[in-house]
């Protein structure tokens, strides 16, 4: 074969080299742009839709039904489709996507425009997604703008518009948008902005939602009412252009002002209560569970009932601070450099002229005259008399008070029923009430404080505070089950009891700085007096009594120490609310609770809690030591609730240095117990004693429960077998006679109720000084005698144990 030339095998080469040159520049650029777009494309399964929940919300209902809380990390509620209303349908597809049922997710015509506008901008500013891109960036993509998003979009978009109908598309989308404030969902935003479900939605309200979802701050009718209105009516165009609505529709919607209804704030009923469930199911199903599967719990809260406990705390805390005195010099204005003419208070709403006031409202003062204080409340000027200042204890108001102060301004109700205005102040002091119904454990009511905004922990289930005579009660129903009754007797006289030998001996004294000397133990209970609580616990065992109040539902560490008695150990007001309803029972604990069934949001059932019961003591030991303390709200301590007229009983409780107060009583349908203190050990003030400090919180509520036939006068504890009643003189525990000074009837366990009649030296005894009668005094099997008395340290004492602390002689607990 002839050889060819070199130089034109060169050339030939060098030809084909050129023409295969874009070939290989094509392929080159096809494997690199196929590798790129492999790495860009990271399709998630479109299937997973099907089975998609978005975050909704869980709801805590009240016995009525309403919803007294929600908690959500987004507020959504969903809908069916049949639940969306056309008008709404209509208005985001004119808004967001008029060619929907056209094409198939993705709109070429948007598309190309959009990408012509990008170019020319040279940023990814434009947008141009239908429904079905937006759904699928919410649910499966991240919002950046960037073309390797682009590319998932349009695949997933794609995918989704072959597995879906358009109907199902639509309705996922407005079950997913968000609106703005939180609120996801159209049904969300309906409720939170108009107050009604989105099947009631108007054309105004649904346009104006619609052009909410392209910008939710920036459109929000809250913030910018105006910007609001016009992108409103921007989409009422829109549906006008589509031939989604007429023209004269159009118009008409236009010129109709924004109207919102805002969905009152969350949690306005019972936030300590709700708040203890909420983290009960962010223990029990996680945070996921509580926040984002929409968990439907049915509380045992009555909405009614908690609302007369949280007024009725308020009104005494600030009651207990006007008693007392406790002005404090209020915030003022002018000092901040605020003009009061011009200040906005938070908790202001435009009030009528003819409408009456709130019964407490903040308040600025205008001014400080010879007859009262000016003040302005929101839009109306009001005047509080001088009478309305007295409580503040000074020469002159104009010295307490100057223009510029933030007040509070308080309607009360005198005695006889006339309302007067006064000025008020938010309290220090702190309280807690809680309500359980007896037959159930059902916790009806429960307020941990006196504002859940300033301060969330909850005194009415975490608080550990000292009792004080409200203990009292599980040392006689001790010795009651032990064989004694309301009947028999007890030295009240001086006492000496030494538990360390190294330290003074401890020395219980009573309220009145007096000893009446034998006194029944029904007398002794009914008037508090402290030092017979003591021999009676010495008498049947401390260690005993420590049992009791186990048995009865106290769960905190008791040591044996005689000051035991007197309530000087801590407890919760929770626990003491569950002691009490034992006695209402007939020996029966039942187990507090807050929850009756929880479901998750299909409505199948995760939980239910039906009521617990178990005998604490027996029932008719359980009625007398009822019986008992029926004499304490009749004649004794709490004497003033006799005024309601009706079947209670209870307890006072104070302790010593007046630090905590309380008062704990039960109906036959439902035991209360209210606590007044502040979180740290400080006094109350002069004579802020159970009686007086707790005791009225207490009757308010009863009073309220009464007056809506919740609590009628002709309802009665039930009287169990084997418990006679018999008339008894209160002060000898000896059957009555016609001679006797002061007669009760008294319930026994029958086979133990007295025998002898009273006589003339029974009762001439009993006016003999203590000191006499000790001489006559029988003590009982089994109780110390003598005065001075030694008793080993309790196992497990602390170094500084309650019985030591109150050495000095003065009273370990007082009693009101």
């Amino acid at each position: 074969m002839p050889c060819e030339n070199p130089a034109v095998t060169g050339r030939r080469l060098g030809a084909i080299g050129v023409l295969l040159l874009p070939v290989l520049l094509m392929t080159g650029l096809g494997i690199g742009t196929g590798y790129a777009l492999s790495r860009s494309i990271n399709v998630p399964k479109v299937s997973e839709l099907a089975t998609y929940r978005p975050d909704i919300v869980t709801e805590i209902r009240g016995t009525d039904g309403s919803i007294i809380a929600r908690f959500a990390i987004e507020r959504r509620f969903l809908l069916e489709r049949h639940q969306i209303p056309g008008i709404m349908v209509k208005a985001v597809l004119a808004a967001e996507d008029a060619r929907f049922y056209e094409h198939g997710g993705i709109d070429v015509i948007r598309i190309g425009g959009a990408a012509l506008r990008d170019l020319a901008s040279r940023s990814l500013a434009q947008g141009a997604s239908t429904v079905t891109q937006q759904l699928a960036r919410s649910v499966f993509l991240s919002p950046e703008k960037s073309f390797a998003r682009k590319i998932n979009e349009v695949f997933l978009t794609i995918e989704i518009e072959k597995q879906y109908s358009k109907d199902q598309i639509l309705t996922m989308y407005l079950n997913e948008v968000y609106f703005g404030h939180g609120n996801y969902g159209v049904e969300a935003a309906s409720r939170s902005l108009f107050g009604h479900p989105a099947l009631e939605l108007t054309l105004p309200e649904a346009a104006l939602l619609a052009g909410l979802i392209q910008r939710p701050e920036a459109y929000s009718p809250i913030r910018n009412p105006e910007l609001a209105r016009s992108r409103r009516n921007f989409v009422l165009r829109r549906m006008a252009e589509e031939k989604l609505i007429s023209e004269e529709e159009r118009r008409a919607a236009a010129e109709q002002p924004i109207t919102l209804h805002r969905a009152a704030r969350e949690s306005n009923v019972g936030p300590y209560f709700c708040e203890e469930i909420r983290q009960y199911l962010e223990k029990a199903y996680g945070e996921k569970g509580l926040y984002r599967h929409g968990l439907r719990v049915d509380s045992t809260l009555d909405p009614k009932i908690q609302l007369w406990a949280e007024e009725a705390l308020r009104w005494g805390l600030r009651r207990h601070e006007r008693r007392i005195g406790a002005f404090r010099k209020p915030r003022n204005l002018v000092a901040e450099g605020i003009d009061p003419d011009r200040y906005r208070d938070p908790d202001w709403t435009e009030i009528p002229e003819k409408d009456p006031l709130p019964p407490e409202i903040p308040a600025v003062v205008q001014a400080v005259t010879k007859s009262g204080v000016e003040l302005r409340v929101a839009n109306r000027k009001v005047t509080v008399p001088l009478s309305g200042t007295r409580w503040l204890r000074t020469e002159s108001v104009s010295k307490a008070l100057t223009r510029g102060d933030l007040v509070l301004v308080e309607t009360i109700t005198s005695d006889d029923g006339k309302q007067e205005l006064i000025i008020s102040q938010e309290p220090e002091v702190e309280g807690a009430v809680i309500i359980i119904e007896n037959g159930s454990g059902a916790v009806r009511a429960l307020t941990g404080g006196y504002d859940f905004g300033k301060s969330k922990f909850d005194r009415a289930v975490q608080a550990l505070r000292q009792v004080g005579s409200a203990f009292k009660p599980i040392v006689y129903l001790t010795a009651l089950e032990e064989g004694f009754t309301p009947a028999d007797t007890v030295l009240d006289a001086p006492i000496s009891i030494r538990i360390d030998p190294t330290k003074p001996p401890w020395q219980p004294q009573n309220y009145s700085r007096k000893f009446s000397g034998i006194l029944t133990y029904q007398d002794a209970l009914e008037h508090s007096v402290n030092v017979p609580a003591v021999r009676v616990d010495l008498l049947v065992g401390t260690r005993r009594v420590i049992e009791t109040a186990r048995r009865l539902g106290i769960r905190q560490n008791l040591l044996a120490y005689p000051s035991l008695a007197l309530g000087s150990f801590e407890v919760t007001p929770m626990e003491m609310a569950a002691v009490y309803s034992v006695f209402a029972n007939q020996g029966l604990y039942y187990t507090p609770r807050l929850i009756d069934r929880v479901f998750d949001s299909e409505g199948a059932l995760l939980e239910e809690n039906p009521p617990e019961a178990r005998e604490a003591t027996n029932a008719s030991t359980a009625y007398v030591m009822l019986s008992m303390l029926r004499g304490v709200t009749q004649r004794g301590t709490a004497a003033s609730a006799a005024k309601l007229k009706l079947a209670l009983a209870g307890k006072t409780g104070t302790t010593n240095d007046f630090t905590d107060a309380w008062f704990v009583g039960t109906s036959p349908r439902y035991t209360m117990a209210v606590w007044v203190g502040h979180d740290t050990k400080k006094n109350l003030g002069p004579k802020s004693t159970g009686g007086e400090t707790a005791l009225p919180i207490w009757l308010r509520i009863m009073k309220k429960m009464k007056d809506a036939n919740i609590i009628k006068e002709s309802d009665d504890f039930d009287v169990p077998q084997g418990v006679v009643f018999v008339p008894v003189d209160l002060r000898t525990g000896y059957r009555a006679t016609a001679s006797c000074g002061k007669v009760v009837t008294m319930a026994f366990v029958n086979g133990t109720q007295p025998t002898d009649f009273c006589g003339d030296r029974p009762h001439s005894v009993s006016t003999l000084p203590h000191y006499l009668q000790k001489a006559v005094y029988s003590p009982k099997r089994g109780e110390p005698a003598g005065a001075e008395i030694e008793l080993p340290a309790p196992q497990g004492a602390p170094a500084a144990a309650p019985t030591p602390a109150a050495a000095s002689g003065a009273p370990a607990k007082k009693t009101g």
